[in-house]
C-alpha cells in the first residue's frame, strides 16, 4: 500500500489514479521551487501536492507519519527574496538586502506561529500543531481543513443574505477578540482568508505578520494590501495599526458579503467618500446592524469601532446603535461651516456699524473700502487652504496649487480601479487642510487598473486551470464552462480559453473555458506512436486525424506545456510524452511540449517607485536596471522619474532597462567669490645683461670648463648648458 499525494488516502501500489480524488501518480509540480511530493520535513511530516501559493508561502497537503493523520504544511517562501532549484530541498536566498528582508519575515513567521499555538482551544482559529526551521526556511504544521472560503462562496453567489453574512462575521470577531488581547493583529482579513468547513465551522486563516515584516523591511507596503479591505493606515509607512485595523477589514468583508460590492479603496475615500450604505443599495437590513457595519468602515480610525469585541457587541446588540459620523462628513453635509456662520454674523454687525458711521459722517467710502476674503480671514497671513487635486494630472494640479503659492511633488504610485493611470490618487496635506506659504503637497499617482498576464491553460486539467485563474486574480465566468467531445484532447482537460495566452488583461476579468468530454469511442488499440516533433499543434492534430482514417484508432493529445527555446521555432513541438516509434495503447494521451521561442519578459511599470523597489521589480522580471540620475522639482528624491523601455512592452530576458532617478530639487548655484582688484603695475624695463667675455676655447673650438666658480662667470654643466652664477 502507498499514499495518494493528492488526498493522503491509502491506495494500491499498482494503481495509477486515486479512486477518491483522481490524483495521478507521478504528477509533476507546476513550479520548480515547490517541494516534490513525497519529501519529508521535520523528520515525520510527508509533503503532498500543493494546495495553494500566495507569494509569501506555499501550503501543501501533508501526512503525520507518527500520529497517522492528515494535515497542512505551510512553508515560508517569499518569491521576491528566495527560490529553489527543481528537486532540491534547500532554499536559495538572494544576496544583499534581500537576505535581511527574508530573515525579518522568517522570524515573524515562526514567532507568530508559536504565539498562535496557544489559541488552539479557540475554535475560530486554525490549530497549530508544530513549527520549526529547516531547509534554510520555516514550516508551520496545522490542521487540515475541508470546505470552501467565503471568496469561493461569493464567486458562486454575488451576495449573501444579511443573516447568513452576520453568522459568518460573528465567529471571526470572537476569535479576533482573543488574539487581539495578546497583541496579535491579523492585517489581511478578506473573503479569501475566512474558511467555512464542511461541518459549518468558521475559521480565520493566514495571519499576516511575515508579509508585514517583509514589506516593512522592503519599504513597500503595497505587497500585502488587498484593495477595498485595507484601511488607510496600512497605506502609510508610519500609519498606526491596531485592533481597529482588523475591524475595518472585517467590516469591509461583511459589506462585500451583504451588498455584493467591494468598498472603494480607503486611500481614495480620504479625498471623496462614495461608499453607500446597504439600504441605499436596496438591501433590506436592520438599522442597528447597518450602523454597526458603517461604523466599522469609517475611514479615520478615531471615528471607527476600536476593537473586535466592541464590533461583536454592536452586531449582536438589541439596543439602538448610534451612527458615528466622521467630522469631515459633518462639515460637508452643512451648507456653511460653523466658522463661516460666525463670520457672517460678524460681517453683519460690521455692516450695521458702517451704516451708523456713514450716517454720522464719520466714514467715507471714497476713503476706505471693505474687502471680504470668503473665509480667508480664518487663516494667518502666510497660510492657505489646500485645494482638492485628486483625479487631476500632475500638470493640472501644479497649476491649481501654484495659484495658492503651494508646490507639488510626486511621492509614489498605487493601482486603482476608479482613478485612471497618471492621475492623482491621493494627496497630503488633504483637501481643505491648512498649509504654509510655499509648502509642498505630496501626491500619490494612480497606476490605473492592475493588469496580469493571461496564463496558457490549454491541455491543463480543469481543476488546475480553475486554481490558476484564481491565483492570477482572474474570475471564472459564471456559466462560462462549456464541454465538448474531442478525439484529441483527454477528458477533463481544457481545449480552449476565451482570452489568448500571454495577453495582458485587467485583474478580475472573467474567463470562459471549453473542456473536453473525451472521445465518443471507447475502443483502444496498440499502435506505433507517431513522431510529432517539429510540427505545430494544428499539424499534430492533422497527423492524428490521418492516423485515425488509416487505422480507425487515434491517440488523444494530453497536457500541452510550453517552454522557451532558441532552437525550435515558436509554436512548434519540442518533445512529446510518448516516445516516437514505441508502441502504446491509443487510450494513453500524448503530452506535448511546445516552443515559446526565445524568452521575452514583460517590462514592469516602475515610474514613481523608489530606486530600490524599481531595481528589484526589474530583477524579478528578469531584467537589469541601468541607473542614471537628474535633478527634478516634480518628483521626490530617490523615486524613478522615467524608464527607458515602456511598461508592458516585451524585452529580451537579461537585457538592461535605463531608469532615471530623481536627485530632488536642484540646489541653488553658488556665486563665484569676487577677487579684490590688483593695482595696475607699470611694466618695468628689463635690465640689460652685462656683456661677459666669451669663454676661452681649446684649439679644437670646444668651450673650456672652469674649475673655479666666481661671481659673474659663466659655468658650463657637464651636459653642455650654461648658467649665470
Amino acid at each position: 500500500m502507498t499514499r495518494c499525494m493528492g488526498c493522503m488516502a491509502e491506495m494500491m501500489e499498482e494503481e495509477r489514479i486515486c479512486q477518491r480524488c483522481g490524483y495521478k501518480k507521478g504528477t509533476d509540480v507546476k513550479e520548480a521551487y515547490y517541494l516534490l511530493p513525497g519529501k519529508i520535513v521535520g523528520k515525520k511530516y510527508m509533503v503532498g501536492k500543493v494546495l495553494g501559493y500566495g507569494g509569501f508561502g506555499v501550503t501543501y497537503i501533508g501526512w503525520d507519519m507518527t500520529l497517522q493523520r492528515k494535515l497542512a504544511i505551510k512553508e515560508y517562501l517569499p518569491s521576491d527574496f528566495a527560490t529553489r532549484s527543481y528537486g532540491t530541498e534547500l532554499l536559495t536566498v538572494f544576496s544583499g538586502e534581500a537576505t535581511v528582508q527574508f530573515q525579518a519575515g522568517l522570524n515573524s513567521f515562526i514567532s507568530e506561529a508559536k504565539r498562535l499555538a496557544k489559541f488552539n482551544r479557540i475554535p475560530e482559529i486554525v490549530d497549530i500543531y508544530d513549527c520549526f526551521m529547516e531547509n534554510d526556511t520555516g514550516y508551520i504544521i496545522m490542521e487540515f481543513l475541508e470546505g470552501v472560503t467565503v471568496k469561493e462562496l461569493l464567486a458562486k453567489q454575488k451576495r449573501m443574505p444579511v443573516d447568513e453574512a452576520r453568522k459568518i462575521a460573528m465567529p471571526v470577531l470572537k476569535g479576533l477578540a482573543e488574539v487581539h488581547k495578546e497583541g496579535i493583529i491579523h492585517r489581511d482579513i478578506a473573503p479569501d482568508n475566512i474558511f467555512i468547513t464542511k461541518k459549518g465551522e468558521v475559521k480565520l486563516l493566514d495571519f499576516g505578520a511575515a508579509r508585514y515584516a517583509t514589506a516593512v523591511q522592503s519599504r513597500s507596503l503595497s505587497v500585502i494590501l488587498k484593495p477595498g479591505y485595507a484601511p488607510e493606515e496600512q497605506y502609510r509607512s508610519r500609519g498606526e495599526q491596531g485592533p481597529w485595523t482588523d475591524v475595518y477589514a472585517m467590516g469591509a468583508t461583511l459589506y462585500r458579503m451583504i451588498t455584493g460590492v467591494r468598498p472603494e479603496e480607503s486611500i481614495e475615500r480620504m479625498a471623496q467618500d462614495n461608499v453607500k450604505t446597504p439600504s441605499e443599495l436596496g438591501i433590506a437590513i436592520d438599522a442597528n446592524l447597518e450602523n454597526a457595519l458603517m461604523n466599522s468602515i469609517n475611514v479615520k480610525k478615531e471615528y471607527r469601532i476600536q476593537n473586535a469585541s466592541d464590533f461583536y457587541d454592536a452586531l449582536a446588540s438589541k439596543d439602538e446603535v448610534e451612527r458615528i459620523i466622521e467630522k469631515k462628513k459633518i462639515e460637508e453635509s452643512m451648507k456653511l461651516p460653523i466658522w463661516m456662520k460666525w463670520a457672517g454674523i460678524a460681517v453683519g454687525a460690521l455692516a450695521c456699524l458702517c451704516l451708523i458711521l456713514l450716517a454720522t459722517g464719520n466714514l467715507s467710502l471714497s476713503r476706505k473700502r471693505l474687502d471680504s476674503g470668503a473665509g480667508e480671514e480664518a487663516l494667518a497671513q502666510n497660510e492657505r487652504f489646500v485645494p482638492n487635486v485628486s483625479g487631476m494630472s500632475y500638470e493640472e494640479a501644479e497649476g491649481v496649487l501654484k495659484e495658492k503659492q503651494l508646490n507639488v511633488v510626486i511621492n509614489g504610485m498605487n493601482y486603482s480601479e476608479s482613478i485612471e493611470k497618471n492621475k492623482i490618487l491621493s494627496q497630503s496635506p488633504g483637501d481643505g487642510e491648512k498649509a504654509s506659504l510655499d509648502e509642498t503637497v505630496y501626491v500619490i499617482m494612480s497606476g490605473g487598473n492592475q493588469e496580469v498576464m493571461m496564463p496558457d491553460l490549454a491541455g491543463m486539467e480543469y481543476e488546475d486551470a480553475k486554481d490558476l485563474i484564481a491565483a492570477q486574480s482572474l474570475v471564472l465566468k459564471k456559466g462560462g464552462v462549456k464541454e465538448e467531445y474531442s478525439d484529441f484532447v483527454e477528458k477533463g482537460r481544457v481545449m480552449e480559453q476565451s482570452v489568448d495566452a500571454e495577453e495582458r488583461i485587467a485583474v478580475q476579468t472573467e474567463i470562459a473555458l471549453t473542456v473536453s468530454l473525451g472521445s465518443l469511442s471507447k475502443e483502444t488499440a496498440v499502435l506505433t506512436v507517431p513522431d510529432l516533433t517539429g510540427m505545430t499543434k494544428e499539424e499534430a492534430v492533422e497527423a492524428l486525424t490521418r492516423l485515425k482514417e488509416e487505422s480507425g484508432f487515434t491517440y488523444s493529445l494530453g497536457r500541452v506545456k510550453k517552454e522557451h527555446s532558441t532552437e525550435v521555432e515558436k509554436g512548434r513541438i519540442i518533445s512529446q510524452g510518448l516516445e516516437p516509434g514505441s508502441e502504446a495503447r491509443t487510450s494513453e494521451p500524448i503530452a506535448l511540449v511546445l516552443s515559446k521561442g526565445p524568452e521575452m519578459v514583460s517590462v514592469p511599470n516602475v515610474v514613481y517607485t523608489s530606486r530600490e523597489d524599481a531595481a528589484q521589480a526589474l530583477k524579478d522580471a528578469g531584467l537589469q536596471a541601468q541607473v542614471r540620475t537628474e535633478y527634478s522639482d516634480k518628483v521626490s528624491e530617490g523615486l524613478v522619474i522615467s524608464q527607458g523601455v515602456d511598461a508592458d512592452t516585451q524585452a529580451a530576458k537579461g537585457s538592461a532597462v535605463t531608469i532615471t532617478v530623481s536627485l530632488g530639487k536642484e540646489p541653488p548655484k553658488q556665486q563665484p567669490v569676487q577677487q579684490p582688484e590688483q593695482p595696475v603695475q607699470q611694466p618695468q624695463q628689463p635690465e640689460q645683461p652685462v656683456q661677459q667675455p666669451a669663454p676661452p676655447s681649446d684649439d679644437d673650438g670646444s668651450k673650456v670648463r672652469k674649475n673655479k666658480i666666481e661671481t659673474g662667470d659663466i659655468r658650463m654643466s657637464e651636459g653642455g648648458s650654461y648658467a649665470y652664477i
